[in-house]
C-alpha cells in the first residue's frame, strides 16, 4: 500500500500526520500489510497528530505526547520509506509502537526541523567570559540574564553547555560536564553584537576562540522511536539526525532488532549533536536485544543503556510490599506482572536475600504500587531495600558496531542475561562499558551474571577524565565500602583479545565481582591527548574474587596494577 493512495505526496510539504494516521489505521485490518513512502521528504507537526498519554523510562512525565507514526495494536506490519526523511517540527514524537508484535521499520531518516539545541561559536574570550555567535538556524531570546532557546511552538532556557572541539568535532578534553547543571547557574548572558551573546560570572572555566558549544534545553519529551508492551521489532537501515529524547526507547517489550540503526548529526551540515539523550535506550525488557552494524554518534548521552527498575520498599502491609518508584523519570512504569520472578535486595549492599514470583500487583498511583508475592515475605525486610525483576531481563549481543564524538559514556549493561559485546569500535569520552547497579538514585537494576568483551578497539576513551568513568572499562555498582561484605554483585566479566589504543592506560576498574578475567588484549600507546597529571593504576580492583589477568601485551610505560589492594608489575599474570 502506498501514501499515494491517501492523498500524500512526496515534497508537498503539508503536515502528513492525517495521511498517516488514515494509512495507519486501514493497514490495522490486514495481517501482513505493507506501508510504502514514495521517497521524498514528508514533514509532522503536532496540531494534528494523535496524542496519548504515555510514561516512557528516563524521560519527563505527566505529560501527553502528540504522535507522528501511532503503530498501536499493529501485528505483522512493515513501514518501509524507501529513503524519505520525515521532518518532525514542534514537540513532535515521530514513531511509537504499542502493544504489538512483528513490526519493521525501515529505510527512512527522521530529523527535526528546530532541536531544543542549540548550536554557536565562541567567537572571542577573556578572562571576564566569552562571546558566542549563533546562526540564523537557532532562533534565541534573552531575558533577564538568561539565554532562552525558541522553537516551532516551544520556548525553553537554557541550562547546559557543552563544549565541543572543533578539531575532533566531540567534547572537548577535560570539558566534561563543567557548565551543565547546577554550574551554569552561575553564569549570566547579555546581547553583545547581532546574533551574539556574551557570557560572564563563570570563574571555574570557559571555553576558548573556536570552541562550539552547544546550548542545552528543554525536556526529554519526544524519543525518535518509543517501543512499549511489544515484541519481534526488528529496525533497519534507519537513520536519526535529531530527536529531543532518546533516539530508541523500549520498554517491557522483547525480542528487539536494531540493524544499521545510526544515530548521527545531519550530513552536509555543521551540527555537531544528534540524540538530545541516549542513543538506544532498554528497560524491563526480556527475550533478547541485538545492535547490529549501528553507528552512534554525537548524542548529547550514552549509546545505549539495558537495565532494569528497583522499586524501593516503601512499607510491609502483612504479606503486601507497598513499593514505590523513587526517580522521578521511572514514574508510571509497570515494573511488575503476576508471575514475574522478583527478588529482594539490601539497599547498602545490594546483595539478594529472598526470591518469590508475584502474585497481583495494584497500581496505587504514578509512583505507589501494591505486590503481592507467592511466597510468605521474610521478617527482615527493610524500608528502603530494593525489589528488582528477575524475569524481565533480556540477552543482549552488540556486535560492528561504532560509537564516538557523544557526550558522557558508551555502553551501560545492566542486565543478568546472557551478554556478548564484540567487534565494536568505540571512542568515547568517559567508560567506553560502564556496569553498574543502583538501588539509592537511578535506581536501575540488573547485576551481570555472563558478560563477555572480545575482540573490539577501544580508542583513545575516557579522555574527559574523570567526569564519566575512571576507566576504559568501570564495573561499578553503587555500593559503599564493598570490602565489608562477603558476596559480590556481579559475576563472570571475561574482557579478552581487545585492542586498547589509549593516551591514558586506565583499563579497567572495578569492584564487588566474583570471576574477572582480563586476557589476551593488546595496549598500544597514542599520544592524541595529554595526559592526565596523575596516573591511576592500569587495573583497579577491589572487593573482587577468582581474578586472572593473564596474556596481555603492551607497550613500555605502562603503569602497574592494583588486585585487592596488592600491587602488579604492569600486567603481568596473576589469579586470585
Amino acid at each position: 500500500m502506498s501514501m499515494e493512495s491517501f492523498g500524500l505526496q512526496p515534497d508537498g510539504g503539508e503536515d502528513a500526520a492525517l495521511a498517516v494516521l488514515r494509512a495507519i489505521d486501514y493497514c490495522r485490518g490486514i495481517p501482513g500489510a505493507t506501508l510504502v513512502f514514495p521517497e521524498g521528504t514528508y514533514h509532522f507537526w503536532p496540531e494534528k497528530a494523535l496524542e496519548r498519554l504515555y510514561y516512557i523510562s528516563n524521560h519527563d512525565q505527566e505529560k501527553t505526547r502528540k504522535i507522528a507514526f501511532p503503530l498501536i495494536g499493529m501485528n505483522g506490519f512493515t513501514l518501509d520509506g524507501q529513503g524519505s526523511t520525515f521532518m518532525m517540527h514542534g514537540l513532535t514524537t515521530p514513531f511509537v509502537i504499542d502493544n504489538s508484535s512483528d513490526i519493521t521499520l525501515t529505510r527512512f531518516t527522521i530529523d527535526y526541523e528546530r532541536s531544543t539545541i542549540t548550536q554557536g561559536t565562541v567567537v572571542q574570550a577573556d578572562e571576564s567570559g566569552f562571546d558566542v555567535s549563533i546562526s540564523e538556524d537557532y532562533p534565541y531570546e534573552v531575558s533577564s540574564g538568561k539565554l532562552i532557546a525558541v522553537g516551532e511552538g516551544w520556548k525553553e532556557p537554557v541550562k547546559g553547555i557543552i563544549v565541543m572541539d572543533p578539531h575532533t568535532k566531540a567534547p572537548k578534553q577535560g570539558s566534561g560536564d563543567i557548565l551543565m547543571w547546577g554550574y551554569y547557574d552561575r553564569g549570566t548572558v547579555e546581547e553583545s553584537g547581532k546574533r551574539r551573546i556574551r557570557y560572564s560570572g563563570f570563574d571555574h572555566y570557559s571555553p576558548e576562540n573556536g570552541d562550539i558549544v552547544l546550548l542545552q534545553s528543554g525536556y526529554r519529551d519526544c524519543p525518535g522511536i518509543f517501543v512499549n508492551n511489544s515484541r519481534n521489532i526488528l529496525v533497519e537501515d534507519v537513520d536519526l539526525h535529531a530527536s529531543i529524547g532518546m533516539g530508541f526507547i523500549a520498554q517491557n517489550s522483547e525480542y528487539l532488532h536494531l540493524r544499521a540503526f545510526n544515530v548521527m548529526p545531519r550530513p552536509h551540515s555543521d551540527r555537531l549533536f544528534s540524540a538530545s539523550a541516549d542513543a538506544t535506550h532498554f528497560v524491563n525488557c526480556q527475550g533478547k536485544i541485538e545492535l547490529e552494524n549501528c553507528l552512534f554518534e554525537n548524542q548529547m548521552d550514552d549509546p545505549c543503556n539495558v537495565h532494569s527498575i528497583y522499586a524501593q520498599v516503601s512499607e510491609r502491609h502483612g504479606e503486601d510490599l507497598l513499593c514505590r518508584l523513587v526517580h522521578p523519570q521511572q514514574r508510571g512504569i509497570q515494573v511488575f506482572h503476576p508471575d514475574d520472578r522478583v527478588r529482594l535486595v539490601r539497599n547498602d549492599s545490594l546483595l539478594p536475600y529472598f526470591e518469590s514470583q508475584v502474585k497481583a500487583v495494584r497500581a496505587i498511583n504514578a509512583e505507589y504500587m501494591l505486590v503481592e508475592l507467592e511466597a510468605p515475605l521474610p521478617a527482615d525486610v527493610n524500608g528502603g531495600d530494593g525489589l528488582e525483576n528477575l524475569t524481565r531481563t533480556p540477552d543482549l549481543h552488540v556486535h560492528g558496531c561504532v560509537a564516538r564524538a557523544n557526550r558522557a559514556r558508551g555502553f551501560l549493561i545492566t542486565t543478568p542475561g546472557k551478554v556478548l559485546f564484540e567487534g565494536n569500535v568505540i571512542s568515547t569520552p568517559g567508560a567506553a562499558i560502564k556496569i553498574s547497579g543502583d538501588a539509592n538514585y537511578w535506581f536501575e537494576s540488573g547485576a551481570v551474571r555472563s558478560v563477555a568483551i572480545r575482540e573490539n578497539v577501544f580508542e583513545d576513551c575516557n579522555y574527559c577524565y574523570p567526569f564519566w568513568g575512571r576507566g576504559i572499562i568501570d564495573i561499578d555498582p553503587e555500593i559503599t565500602n564493598p570490602e565489608s561484605f562477603e558476596g559480590r554483585y556481579h559475576e563472570n566479566i571475561a574482557i579478552e583479545r581487545n585492542l586498547f589504543r589509549t593516551f591514558h592506560p586506565v583499563l579497567a576498574t572495578g569492584h564487588s565481582i566474583a570471576g574477572f578475567t582480563f586476557t589476551n588484549n593488546v595496549v598500544e600507546l597514542s599520544d592524541r591527548y595529554r595526559q592526565a597529571d596523575e596516573l591511576p593504576y592500569v587495573i583497579d580492583l577491589k572487593a573482587c574474587s577468582y581474578v586472572e589477568v593473564s596474556g596481555n601485551r603492551c607497550q613500555e610505560g605502562v603503569l602497574v596494577s592494583r588486585i585487592n589492594g596488592k600491587e602488579i608489575q604492569q600486567l603481568a599474570a596473576v589469579k586470585e
